[in-house]
């Protein structure tokens, strides 16, 4: 009698390396993890909202509109029970930690639905390992929730795509408001999803009644921030007001930095003419020069101008991972090393599991239009690693595709002979 290792039982061994990982990086770390910006930022606004009730960021007595409230009351909600020190600082990080170890869960689960568990061990392996994945979750920043989120929408989107079923279209839409209230950025990926819906030939009664419902419940679920808003600056905001400082450091990435004053002298400009400006309107502000900026370098130069905005952004967002502070030895060398290594074999594995991979294919196609996505948003307003940390998870699910592809192929040729 000869023993199977189901792939399912690895991969609870892989969900529990991943935990064990984050959680030695915390009692190797602690609290002394930190980046120094984002991370302490949200743990300001969330005490700030705690003892005031109104949400911060860059000044205690002014409500912000920069960023969208769901990394404040979620960590407001953990120093509510815990308290604010040390233990709620812990709390927070574990919660981070549960969060990313889910992440590893759900990309098992991911491939295990487009019919391939072993490639689903094989990304979440990847995923449970990827150092900078390790380090985030060992931060108060978004990237775990939303990369969590990210996952079940993903997996919903996918679910509902094949069954149909009323319970998966709540869940994805749950998924998708849950990500909303971490990062605006997945505000239009629902059209990502209709390019899917499309290849699949999904009903489109169905499909123009479930946007529908979807687009009421998506109102009645904002309509509290967006009330909000109007209150503190009498004005629709639909998500946040902060686009104007990376539209505007966008201009200075590829050819833009001859055009026109440094970012620098541009920023101290502002803070001396306009010395009592919220933060909200100096991104106005910042979203005006920015544009001019644009419109001044793509009269110069055209060519230069769609280079920058296309290959060398792109190029600036995938060549480096997001990897600031070195954790268990591993150098930023070392790490952009591997990370260039697995950017080059992710797409090489998805071109080859496009042509090989039939029944998966429109799935493949699904995740490029996602990569595309946020390639594209990042490219019009500043390129940077951390925007594309929670999208390698997809890209170890091409590698596991490819692997498992390569490693099912000998095994049906001996099942099929006599």
């Amino acid at each position: 009698m000869s023993f199977r290792f189901h792939p399912k039982i690895a991969a609870w061994f892989v969900v529990l390396l991943a935990f064990t990982l984050r959680l030695f990086a915390l009692w190797t770390y602690g609290l002394h993890l930190t980046l120094g910006s984002d991370d302490m930022g949200y743990v300001r606004s969330a005490k700030q909202l705690l003892e005031t009730g109104m949400l911060t960021y860059h000044r205690p007595d002014e409500p912000t509109v920069h960023i969208m409230p769901g990394m404040p009351l979620l960590l407001a909600a953990l120093f509510f029970v815990f308290g604010t020190g040390d233990v709620g600082l812990y709390a927070a990080k574990l919660v981070m930690i549960a969060f990313g170890t889910g992440s590893v869960y759900l990309i098992y689960l991911l491939g295990n639905d487009l019919g391939r568990p072993w490639a689903g061990v094989t990304t979440a392996l990847g995923t449970a390992l990827f150092i900078p994945l390790i380090e985030t979750d060992n931060l108060t920043l978004t990237e775990a929730p939303f990369l969590f989120g990210f996952l079940l929408f993903i997996r919903f989107a996918i679910r509902l795509g094949r069954h149909r079923h009323r319970a998966d279209f709540y869940k994805l839409l749950a998924a998708y408001l849950f990500c909303l209230f971490f990062r605006p950025t997945i505000a239009l990926v629902p059209f990502a999803l209709l390019a899917y819906f499309l290849l699949i030939r999904y009903p489109l009664r169905l499909a123009i009644k479930q946007a529908a419902i979807a687009a009421v419940l998506v109102v009645l679920a904002l309509s509290p921030w967006w009330v909000r808003n109007y209150m503190h600056y009498g004005e629709f905001i639909p998500l946040t007001g902060s686009s104007g400082d990376p539209l505007l450091l966008g201009t200075y990435q590829g050819y833009g930095y001859r055009y026109g004053p440094s970012y620098k002298e541009v920023v101290n400009t502002i803070e001396t003419q306009h010395p009592t400006m919220t933060h909200y309107e100096k991104e106005k502000v910042k979203k005006a020069i920015a544009i001019e900026r644009i419109k001044t370098w793509y009269r110069a130069n055209p060519k230069q101008w769609w280079e920058s905005y296309t290959i060398k952004k792109a190029k600036t967002q995938w060549e480096q991972p997001f990897y600031w502070i070195e954790i268990f030895g591993v150098s930023k060398q070392e790490m952009t090393a591997w990370h260039q290594r697995i950017i080059r074999l992710a797409f090489a594995s998805a071109l080859f599991a496009l042509f090989t991979l039939k029944r998966q294919r429109r799935e493949l196609l699904f995740f490029l239009l996602l990569i595309a996505y946020f390639t594209a948003l990042n490219n019009v307003f500043f390129a940077y690693p951390r925007y594309n940390l929670p999208l390698m998870p997809i890209l170890f699910l091409w590698i596991g595709l490819f692997l498992s592809s390569i490693a099912w192929r000998p095994n049906r040729k001996k099942a099929a002979s006599p």
